[in-house]
């Protein structure tokens, strides 16, 4: 049975977003919608964790926790009283290419929350006792965390597979390395860290152009010019490679990878497709195989993730300690299975539908499109992106998916981590 797909419809973000430049020079992407009298922005430092010292693994995560926890003349919990005041969302996180922050607010709260947000960025307090509070927290979770199975593995797949790059240092840091940063790493850190040269801002919401612009230089015109500094290339390695680490639990975590298809790469859209194949959910070969099928897991997925400097595509699932081998061989025989016989038209087809259709559901909040503005300014896609990219899934045929497969899976090596203790692995 053939599975028709009608074409995706027209969409016309492109025009829809335009390019806010504030008085002082700060630029933000903006899509107007009054429907509500409500603004989400997103926006992010480029850099994160990256920019970590090599010895204060976990001192950009420590910063951006701290950016709340007072601020300007706010102590932390006045800041935080501040903020509820007004019903204003406001948050950080890092990964390893970005420092990102979101807020959301009542339009006729904006002027303070702005001003907030630019005390946070530009005025972060830094308090001794705040230090110590937020230290205490990351290294009671680094504890609880690193005995666990899912914690280890992951931790492992990126130590070894990206060693002597900076993606193999853990982002939260170590007990040791959180417990060595001090206030003076974190000041040194911040204008390296928080910078308008490697600012990008999203914003969606009920305010104009002329407004925005204003709202811009509140938050973010007094904060210093910084480098852009680019992240070399890399990609997993240790393909062939099965490493264990040892834990006392009843099942194994598997985290399992090998190198992906970059972002912009031409054929990036066809191996997302053979990805949804393979292991992209409770449709996949993978869930299939390994669960429904021999009830191996509970669940088990892939995704190729990609970063700035690479693109791996990785999989996960967890295996009674007795089970491990098998499941392996099951996971590696569908990989074996994908690269001899491929894809078809029915599922290529179905498969396409899924990706074309969740997509338009995952941008129907304000907060959500935001999030995916910064991310296509992120990883400089261009502003038609959105309006592309369901064409680019819609176009992908059983050659593209042919090409795909055997650039992603090739000879079909995988770097294999599991934490538990497998038998006969």
């Amino acid at each position: 049975m053939t599975i028709h797909i009608p074409p995706p419809g027209e969409t016309n973000y492109a025009k829809r977003i335009r390019t806010v430049r504030s008085p002082k020079g700060i630029e933000a992407w903006l899509i107007e919608d009054h429907t509500l009298p409500i603004l989400s922005v997103n926006f992010g430092f480029k850099g994160g964790t990256s920019l970590d010292p090599e010895d204060r693994c976990g001192a950009a995560s420590l910063l951006s926790a701290l950016l709340t926890e007072g601020a300007g003349a706010l102590g932390g919990a006045e800041f935080q009283e501040a903020l509820a005041d007004k019903a204003i969302h406001l948050s950080f996180h890092t990964t390893p290419d970005l420092l990102a922050g979101q807020i959301k607010c009542l339009v006729r709260h904006a002027e303070r929350t702005f001003d907030l947000l630019g005390s946070a960025l530009s005025q972060p307090a830094f308090a001794s006792e705040a230090i110590e509070q937020v230290r205490a927290r990351t290294v009671a979770h680094l504890r609880s965390v690193s005995e666990t199975p899912d914690f280890t593995a992951a931790r492992t797949f990126a130590k070894l597979g990206f060693a002597g790059h900076v993606y193999a240092r853990p982002t939260l840091g170590t007990t040791e390395s959180v417990t060595a940063i001090s206030r003076e790493d974190l000041l040194a850190l911040h204008p390296r860290l928080i910078n308008r040269t490697t600012l990008r801002i999203a914003v969606v919401g009920a305010t104009t152009p002329e407004h925005l612009g204003a709202l811009l230089d509140r938050a973010f015109a007094k904060l210093p010019a910084g480098l852009n500094i680019p992240l070399s290339p890399t990609a997993i390695g240790c393909l062939g490679q099965r490493h264990v680490v040892q834990s006392p639990a009843p099942q194994s975590t598997l985290v399992f990878g090998r190198p992906g298809i970059l972002l912009k790469d031409p054929d990036f859209l066809a191996a997302f497709v053979v990805n949804h194949c393979l292991g992209g959910g409770s449709t996949s070969r993978l869930f299939r195989e390994v669960r429904e099928k021999r009830g191996l897991c509970y669940s088990i997925g892939s995704v190729i993730q990609t970063q700035e400097g690479c693109s791996t595509w990785r999989g996960s699932t967890s295996v009674r300690n007795d089970r491990v081998k098998e499941a392996l061989a099951v996971i590696e025989a569908e990989i074996r299975h994908l690269t001899q016989c491929g894809i078809g038209e029915d599922e290529l087809s179905a498969a396409k539908g899924y990706l074309i259709g969740s997509y338009s559901m995952a941008l129907a909040s304000s907060a959500a499109l935001a999030g995916r503005l910064l991310a296509i300014q992120v990883s400089d896609r261009g502003r038609d992106w959105l309006d592309r990219r369901n064409r680019g899934v819609a176009s992908v045929d059983v050659a593209d998916v042919a090409r795909a497969i055997d650039r992603l899976f090739g000879d079909g090596a995988l770097f294999v981590v599991a934490a538990g203790d497998p038998k006969d692995l």
